[in-house]
């Protein structure tokens, strides 16, 4: 992949990041402790649910990054 196509990746990336970024402000903006009391039961474990998705995908991406196999990781 020449320098160019990389650069254009990385860009792309880095505005996709602020996208989210931007979407998550409300909650990025206050702590759990915060948040969970105002939603319902449902959006509590929704909550969790994507938090903990998040993490373990992120987690992912940083083991990728830096060449260590997912799969075979403890």
């Amino acid at each position: 992949m020449s320098d160019v196509k990389v650069q254009k990746s990385v860009d792309k990336l880095s505005a996709e990041l602020a996208k989210v970024e931007a979407s998550l402000q409300p909650i990025l903006g206050q702590g759990m402790a915060e948040v969970l009391p105002k939603l319902t039961p449902l959006q509590r474990c929704e909550l969790s649910a994507l938090v903990a998705y998040s993490i373990e995908t992120l987690f992912w991406i940083y083991m990728k990054a830096n060449g260590v196999p997912p799969k075979e990781h403890p």
